[in-house]
């Protein structure tokens, strides 16, 4: 049982969904603005995964998050491109062959992006303690890259925080992968999309906090109750599950979907997971930068801060 005079450990999780993180920088901007200060500093320890990891890294080096929601508004297109969703047969063939020979993007907007933002500061230089999940391509290994914040979190001080960046949110087909030291790394949600368990992971384990000290705020990309446009058959094959984003979304949401669920069987009213439902037959996808899309994110991220859980949120991680 913890000590009651100890106090809580706040834990903020991030999950990944590319340009659907829209939806998650607009709430955080309205969480910081409730703080009244640098969100960063009302929590122990966050956790990022993918686009999740880019604004994790940005909370551990107090960069406003307003300026991370127009990141999206001002570079998504250039990142990503200004096509919506193909509408035919033929326009899902010619979108899917962007990323048969190489990478769909390379991922030059996006690393201008976070230079601009990080500059050349390493994870020894973050204000705030962070794990950023990613993957190890040469050698098949997860990765979880994380400021000295512990005797046993120790060995990537000195990576720049910009290629942390890169790295976890460089998925497969979409971004290249990105080489820091001797290794390429690639999407940390190939594993982790949701980062929930590797941060409860790395408080309880390498931090040595007792896990009934733990609050955890956890935050989607808007994929709850994610179902396809167009209804599953048995006869699937690739094009049916590469179209529209299906496989990946589906990943995202299914992950999302069991994290939170074992989340909340081991931390019950101390977890609390913020996301918006699915709209079904929304132009969305993890690089569909359309205006359509950015209005629609944006509309539902301002649903989710006008829900009543928000009260409880800003109770139990926004108060001093």
């Amino acid at each position: 049982m913890a000590d009651a005079a100890q106090p809580p450990f706040r834990i903020l999780a991030l999950a990944g969904g590319g340009y659907l993180g829209l939806y998650t920088a607009c709430v955080l901007a309205e969480l910081e603005e409730r703080a009244g200060e640098p969100l960063g500093r009302r929590f122990d320890l966050i956790a990022g995964t993918s686009v999740g990891g880019i604004l994790a890294l940005a909370l551990a080096f107090e960069i406003p998050m307003t300026r991370l929601k127009e990141l999206f508004l001002e570079h998504g297109q250039k990142i990503f491109s200004a096509r919506g969703l193909p509408s035919n047969a033929v326009a899902k063939l010619r979108d899917l062959s962007r990323a048969v020979l190489g990478p769909k993007y390379n991922g030059v907007a996006l690393a201008k992006a976070l230079a601009a933002h990080l500059g050349k500061r390493t994870l020894a230089d973050a204000l705030h303690p962070i794990v950023v999940p990613a993957v190890d391509v040469t050698r098949s290994r997860t990765k979880v890259f994380k400021t000295p914040h512990a005797a046993a979190s120790r060995g990537d001080e000195d990576v720049r925080a910009a290629h942390v960046a890169m790295a976890t949110s460089a998925a497969p087909a979409y971004f290249p992968s990105v080489r820091i030291g001797d290794a390429l790394y690639a999407d940390g949600g190939l594993f982790a999309v949701a980062p929930d368990q590797v941060a409860l992971h790395e408080a309880t384990h390498f931090l040595q906090i007792d896990e009934a000290r733990v609050r955890m705020l956890s935050l989607g990309t808007g994929t709850a109750n994610y179902r396809p446009a167009d209804a599953a058959e048995e006869s699937d094959g690739a094009v049916d599950w590469l179209s529209d984003g299906r496989l990946i979304l589906t990943l995202i949401s299914v992950q999302q979907q069991h994290v939170q669920a074992m989340m909340e069987d081991r931390l019950r009213d101390r977890y609390i997971h913020l996301d918006a439902d699915w709209p079904i037959g929304a132009e969305l996808g993890i690089d569909i930068a359309t205006d359509q899309a950015t209005r629609i994110l944006i509309g539902l991220a301002g649903q989710t801060v006008a829900e009543p859980i928000l009260r409880k949120v800003e109770r139990q991680f926004l108060q001093r």
